[in-house]
């Protein structure tokens, strides 16, 4: 009978290591091709086994307190969504599964009052005989020292398969090979059709024999195009044994999973035997300290100040007074003031709720509901919490004792175990709550007023809303004196939302008249001064025509200036200038800016030749013709100074600017020669083209003619042969 193989079951080691070094050389794409290689498993438990339990990112360390807070409120939140609820725990599907049925289980037996029960646990391992419904998401199995046959033939054909790791070595070998069988059967045949055509390659005196106009079509073929060489070189592999070495022995040593498991193993009953407490053993690292929350301060500065006159305040009554009968009338506040200073002996009370057993009982509960068209009590169910994604963690803070024996009544908070002090109803009492003492001075109705106030009095005494309007409209002949007759009425026909139309056009136009007369800066949206700078505008002027003409210009500019700041036009403005004025002034400024006097060669010869005579001498100019020989020469000596100074300064700059454009232009300049390198180069290869191109020309117009000659020379042959050939059927024809 055929050996009949059902792919699955548990992994082996072997499979296990074949599975990782397929991934790393395939990807994890192609599990067809991965699966090929393991006889016993298919492509689709391949990709399981890699997602479930080889993949390096897979945490398989114990389950955390907040891994388990999250994962039991995710179950809540999205009830058997495993897939979705595995990347938000950072674990597998079948992880997530295994340990919310573990915490099921484990409260379930508290539930019950079993605490370990070891016949429910063995009873969920697997017995003699059954299949592991997920053998993927369990370790391998070590491999037997006697291995099958199909075994050895699986690892010996993985291991031929996946020696191979830099590419198709065997195929580029292959074809290699029948290019190198191609050349030689090519080289064979030329020989032959140079044998045929009268050349004998065999001669040894081949190469004596050659002469000037003799073509050698050994050494070169007319008309060659090299082959282009290939992506892969043809030489053999060089093989480097030190190499591999210092790589094998250089790189770190891969840990043993089983080893590692089994040391963990030995500590864990280590452990058990010594019967020493689990928090020795555990990292420093993965203790986790809570944090430190101090209350929110509840005595303000002011309360503070009146405790301490309190005390004061009691402590001068008693030395005002001697020990008599009415000494007793008086209440010692030392004792009350003393517990708010032993403050430093408080902790912050421990949080007893576990949020797993309560989870878990929700949990629970949810599931045991019955259809709710039983009717009856709903389910008693701890808060669900769906606000977020992640449990809520309530922290713990430090309690306040120190208006514990000042303030009013205490409240204690159920969750964190802290005291805080009631609330004043906002609007009850003008101040804050007074102090108590123990001969009941300060009443506790004197905190409670407005307990029985009357809300729905209050509530009726209320203004009524008003809910009526009247709405006036404008009389249609009342007409605005800037509109003008554009929004005057026409015969009563006209209607009042045209009307209003034209208004607001009217106004629009008003607006931008008016934001014409500002100033260029308000029209640009540029920055205004927060404030007018009126000493700017004090310079005095002379009374000359110029002067006068300036004065105005600072009134106007001041004026608008002052407009931009305040947003209000001054009293100063005139009013009467149009739009049309202020173009036309525009006009004439900018032709009389651009209007230039005629250039009068004379004249400039005239201050040329007259600059040129004057000189400076002793802190004046002087004429140079006026000067001695010796003053002349000093002068001229100074100018040429000034102007070696001027050029020695203009150098400088001109160095430093010279200095920036190496540094920014450097790159250009080189791409620059690059370029111009390549244009010679083309240039050159263009010439030699240009050449072959000519020379080939030509060659093809030599060819032509002696085809055509050729051709003649054949033509007349076969005339020749066939008069011949005419002739000789005659004469047989003769003979016949």
């Amino acid at each position: 009978m055929v050996k009949v193989i059902i792919k699955g079951g548990v992994w082996k080691n072997t499979e296990d290591e074949i599975l990782k070094a397929a991934v790393m050389k395939y990807g994890k794409n192609q599990w067809s091709r991965i699966a090929s290689l393991l006889h016993r498993k298919s492509a689709k438990q391949c990709k399981a086994r890699w997602e479930e339990w080889l993949d390096p990112r897979i945490k398989k360390t114990e389950w955390s307190r907040e891994e388990d807070e999250k994962l039991l409120h995710l179950a809540k939140i999205m009830p058997t969504q495993w897939r979705t609820i595995a990347p938000m725990v950072g674990r597998t599907a079948a992880q997530c599964l295994e340990r919310y049925d573990e915490l099921l289980d484990e409260a379930q037996r508290k539930a019950e009052g079993i605490e370990d029960d070891v016949e429910a646990k063995d009873a969920k391992k697997l017995k003699a005989g059954e299949i592991d419904p997920a053998p993927e998401s369990r370790p391998a199995r070590p491999d037997p020292i006697d291995m099958d046959e199909d075994e050895l033939e699986m690892l010996s054909e993985a291991r031929a398969r996946l020696a191979n790791t830099k590419g198709k070595k065997a195929k580029r070998k292959a074809r290699e090979k029948q290019l190198s069988e191609a050349r030689r059967l090519s080289a064979l045949q030329r020989k032959r059709e140079l044998r045929a055509a009268g050349i004998d390659v065999g001669d040894p005196n081949y190469k004596a024999k050659k002469k000037g106009d003799f073509i050698d079509y050994n050494a070169a073929i007319p008309f060659q195009i090299p082959v282009p060489a290939g992506f892969h070189d043809p030489e053999e592999d060089t093989f480097n044994k030190s190499e591999c070495v210092n790589k094998y022995t250089s790189a770190e040593p891969v840990p043993d999973e089983n080893k590692l498991r089994r040391e963990d193993k030995k500590k864990l009953q280590k452990r058990k035997q010594e019967e020493m407490p689990e928090t020795i053993f555990k990292r420093p690292d993965e203790i986790k300290r809570s944090k430190l929350i101090l209350p929110t301060p509840q005595v303000t500065d002011k309360e503070i100040e009146e405790i301490v006159k309190l005390g004061k305040v009691n402590q001068m009554a008693k030395g005002m007074i001697d020990d008599s009968a009415s000494s007793t009338l008086l209440h010692d506040y030392e004792e009350s003031t003393r517990v708010t200073f032993n403050t430093r002996s408080v902790r912050t009370p421990a949080v007893h709720d576990d949020h797993i057993s309560k989870e878990v009982e929700t949990i629970i509960a949810l599931q045991n509901t019955e259809s709710t068209l039983k009717g009856g009590i709903n389910t008693p169910l701890n808060d669900l919490n769906l606000k977020s994604a992640l449990p809520e963690h309530q922290v713990p803070a430090t309690p306040n004792v120190i208006l514990q024996a000042l303030a009013g009544t205490p409240i204690h908070n159920n969750v964190t175990g802290s005291v805080r002090v009631a609330q004043t109803p906002a609007g009850f009492t003008p101040g804050p709550t007074p102090f108590r003492d123990q001969l009941n001075l300060n009443k506790d109705g004197e905190n409670l007023e407005g307990e029985d106030f009357d809300w729905k009095s209050a509530i009726a005494s209320l203004p009524k809303p008003k809910n009526e309007f009247e709405i006036v409209l404008p009389d249609e002949d009342e007409v605005e004196d800037d509109v003008g007759g554009d929004v005057q009425m026409k015969d009563g026909e006209e209607d009042e939302e045209v009307a209003n139309e034209k208004r607001r056009k009217f106004i629009e136009k008003k607006e931008k008249e008016l934001l014409r007369r500002r100033s260029t800066v308000y029209q640009r949206g540029l920055a205004i001064p927060v404030k007018v700078n009126n000493a700017l505008f004090k310079k005095p002027y002379d009374r000359s025509d110029y002067g006068k003409a300036m004065k105005l210009i600072s009134k106007e500019m001041k004026n608008l200036v002052e407009w931009d700041v305040t947003n209000t036009p001054s009293n100063d403005i005139d009013t009467s200038i149009t739009p049309e004025m202020i173009e036309e002034a525009k006009k004439l400024i900018d032709a009389e800016i651009t209007e230039k006097p005629e250039y009068d060669e004379e004249m400039a010869s005239a201050m040329d030749l007259c600059y040129s005579e004057l000189v400076p001498y002793e802190g004046k100019l002087t004429r140079i013709a006026n000067l001695n020989r010796k003053d002349q020469m000093d002068c001229l000596v100074k100018e040429l100074d000034v102007i070696d100074g001027w050029l020695q300064k203009l150098g400088g700059g001109v160095s430093k600017i010279d200095k920036k454009l190496q540094v920014k232009m450097t790159g250009y300049f080189k791409v620059a020669e690059k370029l111009i390198k390549k244009i010679e180069e083309k240039r050159h290869e263009r010439e030699s083209v240009q050449l072959q191109i000519d020379a080939f020309s030509r060659l093809y117009q030599h060819e032509l003619m002696s085809i055509k000659r050729r051709v003649g020379k054949l033509q007349t042959e076969v005339d020749s042969l066939l008069r011949r050939e005419n002739e000789l059927q005659k004469e047989y024809a003769q003979y016949v």
